[in-house]
């Protein structure tokens, strides 16, 4: 009997102890796993929680919120490298990238987290968060994701794919996953052709485009959450990559029609009312939510991009510092003879004073000192 007692107590330890220890390791309410009978999607907080954690995948400064951007930038002829830095781009900027390069590998997978947890935002929303919040909040948020998803795909195809005029799409294009992954392995996919990504990321503008909200309550939300107009602009960028250009013009058409080219008024109906700024620097200044600003990334002192991710971290001397990665070609657009004197742009053009530096001349766009929160517009 005594052993028997021992047994059965030992067991009903060892069991204690299991039970115990589950609640070391909490399932997140708030992250998008879609695990333990979707308890993300339990209540309509969790599910907003989870709606701006998709834009926080997309503003990382491994993402569009600074790597992305200075990458498109740098591969051009209009920069001079300055620190032969190879955490900086270094293998970008000289066009020696290849599949290993941390700088690719990094991007790549940022960007492959932010279109999976699209998904298992999508996919959890079809199982339980459409029965939680209203359907008009339910389709705003879907459309919110698939928004992000079609953002993150054409990003990738700018910078690892071939154009759509080679071969009319027929090149080989992404791995083209559309439900979410919540568990390790399941990895191998193959590519899609050029072609079959655009169609997806058509197919996710033209439904966002009909479940987001027209328009938020405040200037800031309306610039940093995608709307109605936040779609149409990305599919007119993504058809003129296409040259389908008079698809370009009609979805144009729908935010700014005859004003297009009218600096102080849109005539979007019933939405967003952008519209061209008369001062194009005004848009990358603080508040940086102008009637231009489409759509942005916004920073804060205590959320920032990250180190070497920020874009005045690579373009701006701030007058006196030494902390700018790059510098303008003095033999690319800034020599270029056509470019008029009177153009506002040419005010982002700073000579530095600095004596190890002078005569060269920074972009000044990006124009916040450290910790450079500026918004990484999009």
């Amino acid at each position: 009997m005594k052993k028997k007692f021992l047994l059965i107590f030992g067991i009903g330890l060892v069991l204690n102890s299991s039970c115990q220890k589950d609640k070391l390791y909490p399932v997140s309410q708030t992250q998008v796993t879609n695990d333990d009978n979707f308890l993300q999607f339990t209540t309509p907080e969790r599910i907003l929680a989870q709606v701006l954690g998709l834009y926080a995948n997309l503003r990382s400064g491994a993402f569009l919120g600074g790597r992305y951007q200075v990458y498109n930038e740098i591969k051009a002829d209009n920069w001079v490298n300055l620190s032969n830095n190879g955490v900086t781009n270094l293998a970008t900027w000289n066009q020696s990238v290849t599949a290993t390069t941390t700088e690719v590998q990094n991007l790549w997978t940022q960007a492959y987290r932010t279109i999976n947890n699209c998904n298992l935002f999508i996919d959890g929303m079809a199982a339980k968060g459409g029965t939680v919040v209203t359907a008009t909040q339910a389709a705003n948020y879907v459309a919110e994701a698939k928004f992000i998803r079609a953002l993150s795909y054409y990003s990738l195809l700018q910078l690892y794919a071939r154009p759509y005029y080679d071969g009319n799409g027929s090149k080989p294009g992404l791995p083209l996953r559309l439900t979410g992954n919540a568990v390790y392995g399941n990895y191998d996919l193959a590519r899609s052709t050029v072609d079959q990504v655009y169609t997806q990321i058509l197919k996710d503008l033209n439904e966002a485009e009909t479940g987001l909200p027209l328009t938020y309550a405040d200037a800031t939300t309306i610039t940093t959450r995608a709307h109605r107009n936040t779609a149409i602009a990305l599919k007119t960028r993504v058809y003129l990559t296409m040259q389908r250009y008079a698809d370009v013009v009609t979805e144009a058409n729908k935010i700014v029609g005859a004003t297009i080219f009218n600096a102080n008024a849109g005539s979007a109906p019933a939405g967003v009312n952008n519209a061209l700024q008369a001062d194009v620097t005004n848009v990358f200044k603080a508040p940086y939510n102008t009637a231009e600003s489409i759509f942005s990334l916004p920073f804060i002192t205590t959320e920032t991009p990250g180190t070497q991710n920020q874009l005045g971290f690579y373009f701006y001397n701030n007058g006196t510092a030494l902390n700018a990665e790059y510098y303008l070609n003095p033999q690319g657009v800034v020599a270029d003879a056509t470019w008029k004197a009177a153009d506002k742009r040419r005010t982002f053009i700073q000579a530095s004073t600095v004596a190890a530096r002078r005569g060269f001349q920074f972009l000044g766009k990006y124009a916040q000192p450290s910790p450079y929160i500026d918004w990484a517009p999009v």
